[in-house]
C-alpha cells in the first residue's frame, strides 16, 4: 500500500474538503483527486462521495479512515524519529572512561544529557588501551583516554593532567614537594598506591616516574579507591603520589604538592572512530564532539 496515498485519504477525510486538504498535501486538487480516484480503484469501491452540498466519506470511507489513521500516524511518527536519529537527538552512545577520567566526565556528560536528553549514555570503566581496541571494532563510539591515541582513532585534546605528592598536612612543614631534598625523607614512609587493576596506566605512569627518580619507599600499600589513599594519608599513615585532577576536594588533613617535571604530566582526550567516506558520520558522536568544542573542561 502506499504511504502517499493513505496520508492524501485521511488528510482529505478530517477537512472533507479538496482545496484545504490539497494545501495541507502542498499537491495540486487535480493531483489529489487522482491519488483518491487510484486509492478507490485499489480498494474496488468509492470512499467520499461528492455533490453540491459538499465532500462526505462513505460507510466504506468511514471504516477504512478507522483502519488507516492509526497507520498514517505511526508512520509519521517513524519517519520523524527516523530524523531525529539522523540529526544525532535520539539514540545510544557507549562512552568510555579510566579512572584518571572520572573528573573529566562528570563535568562534561551533565552538559551533554541536558542538551540530548532523549540520548541513552551507556558509561564503561576501561583502561585507555581497552577503550582504544573497543573503539576500533565498534563496541565503544566515544573514549576519554590519555592521549595519544592508537591508528584510525581520532581525538580532541582536552586538558593536561600531572602528578602531585601527596603528603599528610603534619608533615607540610617537612615536606616542601618532590625532589632531592625531600626523598630521603619520603622513602622511610609508607607509600600508598592504587591497584593497577583499577587504573593501569596510571599505576605505571608513577611506577616509571618514580624510577627514574630513584625514589624507593620503604614499603607500598596499595587501595582500590583514591578516597581510601587520602584517608590513610590524612591519618598520617603514609604518603602517595595521585593525578592532580582527583585532588579537587582533598580535605583538610592533607597536602597536595604538583609536581612540576615535564614527564610528570600527560593529556588527556577524547576519542572516537574515524569515519571513511563510505561509512557515514555517526550524528551521535559528532555532536558529542561539538559540545565539547563548546564547553569549557579545563
Amino acid at each position: 500500500m502506499n504511504f502517499h496515498l493513505l496520508k492524501s485519504f485521511v488528510t482529505l477525510a478530517d477537512s472533507l474538503h479538496f482545496g484545504f486538504a490539497s494545501q495541507t498535501l502542498n499537491l495540486s486538487q487535480p493531483a489529489l483527486t487522482k491519488q483518491i480516484k487510484r486509492l478507490e480503484d485499489d480498494l474496488g469501491a468509492p470512499l467520499f462521495r461528492r455533490d453540491r452540498h459538499g465532500t462526505e466519506l462513505t460507510e466504506l470511507g468511514r471504516y477504512f479512515l478507522g483502519e488507516a489513521r492509526p497507520l498514517v500516524d505511526h508512520a509519521e511518527r517513524v519517519f520523524s524519529q527516523g530524523k531525529r536519529a539522523a540529526r544525532g537527538e535520539v539514540g545510544r552512545l557507549a562512552i568510555g572512561y579510566s579512572f584518571s577520567t572520572v573528573e573529566t566526565v562528570s563535568r562534561v556528560l551533565p552538559r551533554f544529557r541536558e542538551r540530548f536528553p532523549e540520548v541513552e549514555v551507556a558509561l564503561h570503566d576501561l583502561s585507555s588501551a581497552e577503550q582504544m581496541e573497543r573503539l576500533l571494532e565498534g563496541s565503544l563510539q566515544a573514549g576519554f583516554v590519555r592521549l595519544p591515541v592508537q591508528a584510525g582513532l581520532a581525538h580532541r585534546r582536552l586538558l593536561s593532567d600531572r602528578l602531585a605528592l601527596v603528603v599528610p598536612r603534619t608533615l607540610a612543614e617537612t615536606i616542601e614537594g618532590f625532589n632531592t631534598h625531600a626523598l630521603p625523607v619520603l622513602q622511610t614512609l609508607p607509600f600508598l598506591m592504587l591497584q593497577r587493576s583499577r587504573a593501569p596506566g596510571l599505576h605505571d605512569h608513577i611506577v616509571r616516574f618514580c624510577e627514574s627518580r630513584r625514589f624507593e619507599p620503604r614499603f607500598v600499600q596499595h587501595a582500590n579507591e583514591s578516597l581510601t589513599i587520602l584517608s590513610l594519608v590524612g591519618a598520617g599513615l603514609g604518603v602517595s603520589i595521585m593525578h592532580e585532577s582527583a585532588l579537587q576536594s582533598p580535605g583538610d588533613k592533607v597536602v597536595c604538592l604538583p609536581i612540576e617535571d615535564a614527564d610528570a604530566r600527560w593529556d588527556v582526550g577524547l576519542t572516537w572512530r574515524e569515519r571513511s567516506a563510505d561509512s557515514g558520520a555517526d550524528s551521535i558522536v559528532e555532536n558529542f564532539v561539538a559540545l565539547l568544542a563548546q564547553a569549557d573542561v579545563q
